[in-house]
């Protein structure tokens, strides 16, 4: 049907005002649940049985119509047995166990929920409902002896970065009519960190990230590692700064003074604005190209810092870096890169070198303005990440610009960084 058929016209405020009901309904329930968790044990059909059985006993009393009264009381007893059924406890002990809690997009996460008996006594079968992320999954536990267990061996398929919720393990009680629902939960959750791929960055192969012995400021120091000059003692001095063979030659105390310096620090500045990006899939070549350089850096024992719109990312590991990437996500109407090279200085004055990941839609107006906005004495290279371009270097001023079509192609682009 084309779009712009008079059918259609009439059909799409239709479909708008039905939206708009399913969504007011949905928001209603939600909050009636929060008051009054109970009111969700009853199913739909339950509620309708529980309509038309109690109009039934209520017209049959009232007009004294015995099959209807008859009707009404086969309610009542049904409903007792479904309550009775429903709220019959099945004490079990569950945990979740993963075989990583970590793994790559991509992959594929294997685990297993361990439902266990400790009670004194035989429990009945019952409905096990393991919530995954926004779906679920349901299997049946058999009815277990005293310190049995049973293992249902799961999989999650990692397609997209993220953190996945798994769990809690919740027991399913319910009537065989599925008049009445209770949920019993048995375990914690368990969190997932899908991480994004990355690219290992030879030593050889990353020059421009190598900063061996640090950067030297123009601040002088009494101690530091960086010699400058010899000066008069002043009281205060360090005495293992006094200079012995100057001081014998000249007869009076002569000191050894230092240039401060400091050691070679990654900034790295991740942009999170959709409109930037070409396509969604290069914002996650972005966040491969972040992780990536920022995991080159703590393998060299670097100190590094990420930085995005959304503030600076705390972590004290390679892991613990791929844990908060894993948990980025796109910020729509955030400001440009601009604004965030300005915040990352801001956040991380002593960077010594720096690097901007951003997407294609940067113009390169933009990334030189973003670039006056580092330190002069910072080392600074932008990466562009644009899924239809092959691997180009370009520069931008006094910033080179890398433009990636994937994350495989940053080595070989870091490569020509010298």
């Amino acid at each position: 049907m084309a779009l712009g058929s008079p059918v259609a016209a009439v059909g799409s405020p239709r479909r708008r005002l039905r939206d708009r009901l399913a969504d007011a309904v949905g928001a209603a329930r939600d909050r009636a649940l929060e008051r009054a968790p109970w009111l969700g044990v009853p199913s739909l059909l339950g509620y309708a049985v529980a309509l038309v059985g109690l109009a039934a006993l209520v017209a049959g009393l009232v007009g004294q119509w015995v099959e209807l009264t008859l009707l009404g009381a086969g309610w009542l007893v049904v409903t007792v047995v479904a309550v009775g059924w429903t709220l019959a406890r099945v004490r079990y002990a569950a945990s979740i166990e993963l075989e990583s809690q970590r793994v790559v997009v991509g992959s594929r996460a294997w685990g297993a929920v361990v439902v266990r008996n400790e009670v004194g006594r035989a429990s009945l079968p019952t409905t096990v409902s393991l919530p995954v992320g926004s779906s679920s999954a349901s299997f049946r536990v058999s009815g277990l002896g005293r310190g049995e267990e049973h293992r249902e061996v799961f999989s999650v398929p990692a397609r997209r970065r993220g953190v996945v919720t798994l769990g809690p393990v919740v027991a399913v009680h319910g009537d065989p009519l599925g008049l009445l629902r209770r949920e019993q939960p048995w375990s914690e959750p368990v969190d997932l960190f899908i991480h994004p791929r990355t690219v290992p960055l030879d030593a050889d192969t990353s020059g421009f990230l190598r900063d061996i012995e640090g950067v030297t400021t123009q601040d002088l120091s009494s101690s530091d590692v960086s010699f400058h000059a010899l000066r008069d003692y002043v009281p205060g001095d360090d005495r293992r700064s006094v200079h012995w063979r100057t001081t014998a030659r000249v007869g009076r105390l002569i000191v050894r003074q230092f240039e401060e310096t400091r050691r070679s620090h990654l900034l790295v500045m991740l942009s999170l604005r959709p409109e930037e990006y070409a396509d969604p899939e290069d914002l996650e070549t972005a966040v491969s190209v972040a992780g990536s350089l920022a995991l080159h850096a703590l393998r060299e024992e670097r100190e590094v810092s990420v930085v995005t719109q959304r503030g600076r990312l705390s972590f004290g590991s390679g892991p613990g870096l791929l844990d908060r990437l894993a948990a980025v996500e796109a910020l729509p109407g955030a400001h440009g890169v601009i604004d965030l090279v300005g915040q990352a200085v801001g956040a991380v004055p002593a960077a010594s070198v720096a690097a901007l990941v951003t997407g294609a839609a940067v113009q390169a107006r933009e990334l030189h303005a973003a670039s006056r906005q580092l330190p002069l004495d910072v080392r600074a290279f932008a990466v562009r990440c644009d899924g239809t371009r092959a691997l180009t270097r370009n520069r931008v001023g006094s910033l080179a610009v890398l433009d990636v079509g994937t994350v495989e192609d940053l080595p070989a682009g870091m490569r020509g960084l010298r």
